[in-house]
This record gives structure tokens, C-alpha cells and sequence, in this order.
């Protein structure tokens, strides 16, 4: 296991959907699961959100609690965790909203998307950004920048294309999904891992390690078998 713990926090239906067909299309607000996703989140000192992720959700999840906010200055953290936007393509307006919180931004990308976005001497103003790789994203790269700048715990939240990449790449040590009960449907809807898929052989293990039930919900942690 590296130095650096990286844990993903999805919640997915019972169907095994992040989202219904439409992604931009809301659903209820769930207390036990906010609660859960605010804990782990106030555990990081990176966040790494997908880009349609935040192009459908507009802002990057903060820290609010405050005996987690109390926790963080006592464990020697910022306030909240730098979000980090995954975006090879550097597809992000300089008007999405993540880009005014009042927290630290870094963008990873590629080069590809930093000479094709017009509005990436804009971004360059409003987040750090990073060149990972010419076309494609170098995550040895990342995780070696990662712990040069000092960082220990970093928190996924998705979307299936990130989780995908990471788990591809070998960098997640354990998993928290909370499952809804609830049916979404849909051959096209989000996973919590898409990408292009393992076979059997070459697909990575999990092992149980914690399961929690609040209500119909249930919040199940996993460890990757390495």
C-alpha cells in the first residue's frame, strides 16, 4: 500500500446506477448519506472529482460541520481539502461556479487540452493547472506531484470515468459505497466504474471490511486486494 491513501466515496442504487439516465436530473437529498460523504470527505487533504461531475453538480463539496472543521485544525489541515477537477480534455467554462469557492483549485490535464481550451489563460487565474501528459493522463505523474506536495489522504467521488482511470492505474486502496433503495434503470446510466472494463481474470478484488445499515440504506466499506 503507497504512502498516500486513496479512498472512493460513491453512492450508487440498488440497481448499481450514480445517476439516473439524465445526470442533471435531481434527486432527494438524503441526511445519513451527507453526513457520511461530509465525514470522510473532512478526512482529505485532496479531493479528486471527475469533470462531469462538477459540470453537473456546478460546485465541489465543502466542509460545513463544525467538529469536523474543529478536527482538521487540530490534525494541522486547511479547512477544506484542495479539490482537484480531473479534465483531460480541459472541457470547463470559467463560469462554472466551482471556480469562485473560497477554496484551493487544482485542474489535472494535458497538454492536448491546454492548447485546444481558448479560455485556459483564463483557468490558469482561477485554479492551478496541472499537465499530466501530452493526450493522456499520467497517474504515476499525479501521484508523484501528490507526495511532493504533501499530501496523505485523497478522497475520489467520482464519476465512473476517474474511478475507472484510478482503478486501472492502481491507486485506490479502499472503497465506501452507500447503496440507495432505490431502482434507476437504464442501460445507459452511469456506474460507479466505467471505462472500458476488466475481464474476469484481470478484474480487482475487493474484501469486506465494514458494513453499516441507517434506515433502507446501506454504507459498505471494501479494501482492494492488492
Amino acid at each position: 500500500m503507497s504512502a498516500i491513501q486513496t479512498t472512493v466515496v460513491l453512492a450508487m442504487t440498488a440497481d448499481g446506477k450514480i445517476s439516473a439516465v439524465d445526470p442533471q436530473a435531481p434527486r432527494d437529498s438524503d441526511a445519513a448519506d451527507q453526513e457520511h460523504v461530509e465525514y470522510q470527505v473532512s478526512l482529505a487533504d485532496l479531493i479528486l472529482v471527475g469533470a462531469g461531475t462538477i459540470r453537473a453538480e456546478g460546485v465541489s463539496f465543502t466542509i460545513r460541520n463544525p467538529e469536523l472543521l474543529a478536527a482538521r485544525e487540530v490534525r494541522g489541515q486547511s479547512p477544506q481539502p484542495i479539490t482537484c477537477i480531473v479534465s483531460g480534455s480541459l472541457n470547463l467554462s470559467p463560469n462554472l461556479p466551482f471556480l469562485s469557492q473560497d477554496i484551493k483549485r487544482w485542474i489535472f490535464t494535458t497538454q492536448t487540452g491546454l492548447e485546444r481550451n481558448s479560455d485556459a489563460t483564463t483557468l490558469q487565474k482561477l485554479a492551478e493547472l496541472i499537465d499530466l501528459g501530452d493526450t493522456d493522463l499520467d497517474w504515476d505523474r499525479a501521484y508523484s506531484l501528490i507526495a511532493e506536495r504533501g499530501i496523505y489522504k485523497v478522497v475520489v467521488l467520482g464519476g465512473g470515468s476517474l474511478t475507472a482511470a484510478l482503478v486501472k492505474a492502481g491507486k485506490i486502496d479502499d472503497w465506501w459505497l452507500t447503496i440507495w433503495p432505490v431502482i434507476y434503470g437504464g442501460k445507459n446510466a452511469p456506474s460507479p466504474v466505467e471505462g472500458e472494463g476488466f475481464l474476469p481474470n484481470a478484474a480487482p478484488h475487493l474484501q469486506l471490511v465494514e458494513t453499516r445499515q441507517v434506515g433502507s440504506e446501506l454504507f459498505l466499506h471494501y479494501r482492494t486486494l492488492k
